[in-house]
């Protein structure tokens, strides 16, 4: 017999009205902790940054003004150029510091220094244009340096607020970004398993999506599955969904494509993982070429490392160095004659840039004989072959000061891979797989290999590798603000560093 009941059937009905309501009110719930994500929040904060940064840099100017002269003094219009010209010069000093990138935001390290690079360099900028145009002078020192320590304090103080708005929007997962996978296979697996290991706390993986479950799921994907592509439309337009990561195989390029002209009507970013192949190279950038889309996979900043810009401040540094140390230099000259016979420069020829030879110039710190001898052996410590004065030289690393010619003529940078002997370029080059490709770019006096304690004796071929790993790392991530970090981290961890002999 059919129990058929019309009151419960209407009951039925209200009941799945109400679910449907429910679940309609959570969607839009959903969508609207969307719009609460790292793709709307991390630009608002910068943003933020950007205009605070300024505000803070015109009410620090007018203030030193009127703390100078006093509430009831008349700020003449070559004062109102001062301070729109001097916040000018430091916002954009701050933007070619990258202080206001993204990524740089999110860590208080990088924000303090990008903030000291970013600074410091607009300050000296308007010191040196202002001493050599004659224009500081015009204004009050007091009232200049009460500007300056002003505009600092403000800029960190506007960061270290910063950090906190960030922690807070952080535990109120208000940047996590939310992803979803297309493909379950060996791909998707690696890449969830490399977001658990890095500890990144503001990506979630909401699921995992794939068409040919019946060929078998890894095992740590079977959790996160939430169906086939059929429903990922309408998944996507009903939760808050950042990224969709596309890890299905390049070969299957009619399913691909199908895909991704799909995913293009929903409003997300479309990742495509690429081939195996390519996951190996550590920095890959999308370019087009003629309008033709490629991937370049190594060697990207090369052109910039051998650019007008690295080439300038070569220059710049190497002759403010040289300047400033020249009378060290002569009372080094004086020291290697007395100690021992000889001549003071020691110069060998070494592989520059793409293997170019070229003589570098060292103070000597051996004695003759066994500096003209045929073999080349890396000093070593307690070395019979180092002089007195010679055994000081390296460990304070003033042997390299010579150097500084080296760039000045061009055959070196103050920063990069350090140039080897070349017997040692031979047997390593033999060995190790990549280790010329130290030689895409000018050798450099300090590097970030011998910042990270790879410097001086390299008597294992670990020890070579990791020298070579820092030295590649360093050419695919070259900037700037890098250079000056390696400069500074130089005048604490490299001179008087116990590995030097």
């Amino acid at each position: 017999m059919n129990n058929f009941d019309p009151a419960a059937t209407v009951g039925e009905h209200d009941k799945h009205l109400s679910q449907a309501a429910a679940g309609e009110l959570g969607s839009l719930l959903k969508k609207g902790s969307a719009q609460s994500s790292a793709r709307y929040w991390l630009p608002f904060f910068i943003n933020l940054l950007k205009v605070s940064d300024i505000v803070v840099l015109l009410f620090a100017g007018f203030g030193g003004f009127f703390v100078r002269f006093g509430l009831d003094a008349k700020l003449s219009t070559a004062g109102h150029l001062f301070i729109y010209l001097s916040t000018l010069v430091i916002i954009v000093s701050l933007h070619c510091a990258q202080a206001y990138r993204e990524r740089e935001i999110l860590s208080l390290n990088s924000l303090l220094s990008t903030l000291g690079l970013g600074f410091f360099g607009g300050l000296s900028l308007i010191t040196i244009v202002g001493y050599l145009s004659g224009t500081l002078s015009g204004y009050s020192r007091v009232w200049v340096a009460t500007s300056a320590c002003a505009w600092f304090v403000l800029l960190l103080a506007n960061r270290l607020i910063l950090t906190r708005m960030i922690y807070r929007a952080r535990m109120a997962n208000m940047l996590d970004e939310s992803i979803i996978i297309v493909g379950a296979n060996e791909r998707a697996e690696l890449i969830v398993n490399a977001i658990k290991r890095s500890g990144h706390a503001n990506i979630r993986v909401l699921g995992v999506f794939d068409d040919r479950v019946e060929r078998g799921i890894p095992s740590t994907l079977r959790q996160h599955m939430l169906g086939s592509t059929c429903t990922m439309l309408d998944y996507i337009r009903a939760n808050p969904v950042d990224r969709v990561v596309v890890a299905l195989p390049w070969l299957a390029t009619e399913r691909v494509e199908a895909l991704l002209t799909k995913l293009r009507t929903v409003p997300v970013r479309i990742d495509l993982v690429p081939n195996n192949v390519v996951w190996q190279f550590p920095s890959i950038n999308m370019e087009r070429l003629a309008g033709v889309p490629v991937l370049t996979i190594a060697n990207s900043r090369v052109g910039e490392q051998m650019g007008r810009l690295k080439r300038a401040e070569d220059l710049v540094i190497s002759s403010i160095l040289l300047a400033l140390v020249s009378p060290v230099l002569a009372i080094i000259a004086l020291a290697i004659k007395l100690d021992s016979p000889g001549p003071v420069i020691f110069k060998q020829r070494r592989h520059g840039f793409n293997n170019q030879e070229f003589e570098v110039w060292k103070f000597r710190s051996m004695k003759v004989d066994d500096c003209a001898s045929g073999e080349v052996k890396q000093a070593t410590r307690f070395d019979s072959r180092v002089t007195r004065v010679g055994g000081f030289l390296r460990r304070s690393s003033l042997d390299e000061l010579p150097q500084l010619f080296n760039v000045l003529f061009g055959h070196m940078s103050i920063v990069g891979p350090r140039p080897h002997a070349i017997k040692h370029n031979l047997e390593f080059g033999a060995i190790i797989s990549e280790y010329y490709a130290r030689h895409n770019v000018k050798p450099g006096i300090t590097g970030w290999a011998q910042v990270n304690g790879f410097r001086g004796e390299t008597d294992t071929l670990d020890k070579m590798q990791r020298r070579v790993e820092h030295d590649l790392h360093y050419i695919e991530h070259w900037s700037l603000m890098l250079d000056m970090k390696i400069l500074v981290m130089t005048a604490f961890s490299v001179w008087f560093h116990k590995t030097a002999y």
